[in-house]
């Protein structure tokens, strides 16, 4: 991929590439940060942050929260499922939402 976009540079020169690739990708980079960030923070509960032996797969994954992001779940593939993706990784991204709604009565007050 470097050598690409070194050969890119060349060929389209570096302010070009920088519009076309560059700035795209760092916006890119902030969006999927500020997700990241707002899937393991809330704003109204601190949620607890475990480490070392108190931490487990089931605990990390109850830590997370999910959020309703609007139209953008569409064209995220349901991003806003967060803890049951958390939780069984290997759903896939269209049954993240039917798979959410059938935990949410079995995990009770642990669901955020």
């Amino acid at each position: 991929m470097a050598a690409l976009l070194l050969c890119l540079s060349f060929v389209m020169g570096p302010v070009q590439l920088l519009k076309l690739y560059g700035i795209p990708y760092l916006f890119f980079v902030m969006w999927l940060d500020l997700v990241t960030y707002l899937h393991h923070h809330d704003h109204d509960d601190k949620l607890p942050w475990y480490r070392g032996e108190e931490w487990s797969y089931l605990r990390g994954g109850l830590t997370t929260l999910d959020r309703d992001y609007g139209w953008i779940n569409n064209i995220h593939h349901d991003i806003g499922t967060h803890v049951i993706h958390h939780l069984f990784p290997q759903i896939p991204h269209y049954h993240l939402v039917e798979a959410t709604e059938a935990a949410k009565p079995v995990l009770g007050k642990y669901y955020r």
